[in-house]
C-alpha cells in the first residue's frame, strides 16, 4: 500500500477540504500522515520528510516542492494539489520526473465562473445604481431611463479561454447572447464546438458590450489591457475582471471609468487587500468585491475530494482526470 503525506496543516481549511468520506476513501488505498494541525509546515520540514512517501496532498498554505525538496523525493509518484494555481506550490522541475501532478482547478472554476456571471448580471442591471437610489428614497426610472442594458441579447466578449471562461460561455448560452472569444490558444474549431467567434483582441473590445476578463497572469499578459485597448470599448460598456488585476492598466481604467464613459465590476486588482481609500471603490460606476470568486462552499468543499478521486484512479492503473502537464504549468497565474 502507498503511504501519502497531507501537508494542509490550517485546521480550518482542513476541515473544510477533508471530509470524513473523503478521508475513507484516501485510506482505503494509502496510509496517510497529515502535519500537525495548527502548527505552521515549511519547506525545511517537507525536505526532510517527502523521502518517505509515494504520494503528497497539498493547498494553499503548503510548503513549496522545490528542486531541492524534489531531490529527495525518491519514491514520489502523485502530487494532488487541493486548489488551483500551482505556481507557488510546486517547481517546474517535477515535469521532468515521473510524477503525476493533478488539481482542483475544476472546482474554483465553476465558483469563479458563477461568481463572473453573477457580476454581469449586476452590472448589466445596474444593481448598486438602483439599490443605492432606493436607499436615498428615490424610486423607479434613474438618469438612463426606465431600462437597462440587461444580459439577454447582449454582445459578450470573453478574454482568454480555459476552465472559468468555459463554463461561463455555457451559462451565457442561456441568455441568447452573441459571444466572441479573444484566445490565442484557442482553435476555429474549437470555437465552433463552443458556440463562440474567434476574434483578435482588438474585436472582442471594439464589438462587445459587456466583456469579461479570464485570462492568467503572466509575462505576456500583464498589461494587456491598456489605455488604447480600453479606447476601443463602446461607451456604455461593461467590463468585468475576476481573473488577475494586473492584467489590466489599473491607472488607464481608473481614468476611463472617472469620466464615466464604462463601467465596471471587478474582484480582484493590483494590490491586495485594498484600503479604504482604493480610488476605484470611490466611483458610483464600479462594483468592488473582495477577491471573492472562490468563496462557494460547496465547490471549496469539493477541492480535495477531486484529488483524491484522481489519487484513487492513479493507484488503481486509470487516467487521472485531471492532470496538469508542464505546458499548461507554465501557463499558469505566476502568484
Amino acid at each position: 500500500m502507498m503511504r501519502t503525506l497531507v501537508t494542509v496543516w490550517k485546521k480550518e481549511l482542513k476541515q473544510l477540504l477533508f471530509t470524513k468520506d473523503v478521508i475513507r476513501q484516501l485510506e482505503s488505498i494509502s496510509e496517510v500522515d497529515w502535519v500537525t494541525e495548527g502548527t505552521p509546515y515549511g519547506v525545511d520540514q517537507l525536505h526532510k520528510d517527502i523521502h518517505r512517501y509515494d504520494a503528497c496532498l497539498t493547498s494553499w498554505g503548503s510548503p513549496k516542492l522545490t528542486v531541492e525538496v524534489l531531490a529527495q523525493a525518491k519514491q514520489l509518484s502523485f502530487v494532488g494539489h487541493a486548489a488551483g494555481t500551482l505556481t507557488p506550490y510546486v517547481d517546474a522541475e517535477i515535469f521532468q520526473k515521473p510524477i503525476k501532478v493533478v488539481n482542483a482547478n475544476t472546482a474554483l472554476a465553476k465558483s469563479t465562473a458563477e461568481l463572473a456571471v453573477t457580476l454581469i448580471m449586476s452590472g448589466s442591471w445596474e444593481i448598486p445604481n438602483y439599490r443605492d437610489r432606493l436607499k436615498s428614497g428615490q424610486w423607479g426610472e434613474s438618469a438612463s431611463g426606465n431600462t437597462v442594458m440587461g444580459l439577454s441579447g447582449q454582445t459578450v466578449g470573453i478574454i482568454g479561454l480555459g476552465e472559468i471562461s468555459r463554463e461561463v460561455i455555457r451559462i451565457l448560452q442561456a441568455f441568447n447572447t452573441r459571444l466572441l472569444l479573444y484566445s490565442p490558444y484557442c482553435s476555429v474549431e474549437e470555437a465552433q464546438a463552443l458556440g463562440v467567434t474567434l476574434c483578435s483582441l482588438e474585436e472582442v473590445l471594439r464589438n462587445s458590450r459587456i466583456v469579461s476578463l479570464h485570462d492568467t497572469l503572466t509575462t505576456s499578459t500583464r498589461g494587456m489591457i491598456g489605455k488604447e485597448q480600453l479606447k476601443l470599448l463602446a461607451d456604455g460598456a461593461l467590463l468585468i475582471n475576476t481573473a488577475r488585476g494586473p492584467l489590466i492598466d489599473e491607472a488607464a481604467l481608473l481614468e476611463q471609468l472617472i469620466s464615466g464613459r464604462i463601467s465596471a465590476a471587478l474582484d480582484v486588482y493590483h494590490s491586495e487587500p485594498v484600503q479604504s481609500g482604493y480610488p476605484l471603490l470611490k466611483l458610483p460606476n464600479v462594483l468592488c468585491l473582495p477577491h471573492i470568486g472562490a468563496y462557494s462552499g460547496y465547490w471549496k468543499s469539493q477541492l480535495a475530494a477531486m484529488v483524491v478521486e484522481d489519487l484513487v484512479r492513479f493507484a488503481s492503473g486509470q487516467p487521472c482526470l485531471r492532470e496538469v502537464n508542464k505546458e499548461r504549468f507554465l501557463r499558469m497565474t505566476a502568484q
